[in-house]
């Protein structure tokens, strides 16, 4: 072979081979782990009524306290050109409190008068499995997802006032958010959720709710 053949054979490999690691790099699929921390803003617990009794005794809403939340997050990004689609695993805690204040009641329909609670503890821990959208961009990446998500929830009230239970609901996850790639394996993040579920406290308290929240937490994620 003449060295000017050697030389366009050089030069077409050089072209060639970049985007041959580049095609194989876009057909693998992409890990992550995460974890993150900031707030709940919970809504008041709504649909509050009392369970197994007859006439029905319904509550007003109980104003809940905002907290802290902590989580962790395992996900994969599925294989293709551009990696739109992945799904994702997480986990989190937080325990937004049900206030001091005054309860109304209605029995059958009828007001019956209100009291004053001195409150009770509330946790709430969420598994979760989201489908989530991306723009995979080089820097910045906006994603938005969503799925089901099975809620553990536990309220801890004094004897004779609200009481103590715990039930296990499903409910709804979403999300949006967006990363920022410090390097091509290391990313913070920012990212909103919004909680929906039902729960049938058991134990002494016997009370059925309905919780909403929204959490605004920040975090880093690491690719592999």
């Amino acid at each position: 072979m003449t060295p000017q053949r050697l030389t366009c054979l050089a030069v077409l490999l050089a072209l060639f081979l970049p985007s041959v690691g580049q095609a194989a790099e876009a057909n693998e699929s992409q890990t992550y782990v995460a974890l993150y921390g900031g707030l709940t803003i919970p809504q008041s617990l709504k649909e509050t009524k009392a369970l197994n009794v007859s006439p029905e005794v319904k509550l007003s809403d109980l104003s809940l306290a905002r907290s802290a939340i902590a989580g962790a997050k395992f996900g994969m990004f599925l294989p293709g050109q551009d990696r739109w689609m992945g799904v994702e695993a997480e986990f989190f805690y937080t325990n937004p409190h049900i206030k001091q204040q005054d309860i109304a009641f209605t029995v059958g329909g009828v007001p019956a008068g209100t009291l004053n609670f001195a409150g009770a503890h509330v946790q709430v821990a969420t598994a979760a499995v989201n489908w989530i959208l991306r723009y995979p961009g080089e820097r910045f990446e906006p994603y938005i997802g969503g799925g089901p998500g099975l809620f553990w929830g536990k309220m801890s009230g004094p004897v004779g006032e609200l009481g103590t239970g715990s039930d296990t609901s499903l409910g709804l996850n979403a999300l949006a958010g967006a990363r920022f790639f410090v390097t091509k394996r290391f990313a913070l993040f920012g990212e909103y959720k919004y909680n929906r579920a039902s729960f049938d406290f058991g134990g002494t308290a016997q009370l059925h709710v309905l919780y909403q929240a929204q959490h605004f937490v920040a975090g880093f994620s690491l690719l592999f």
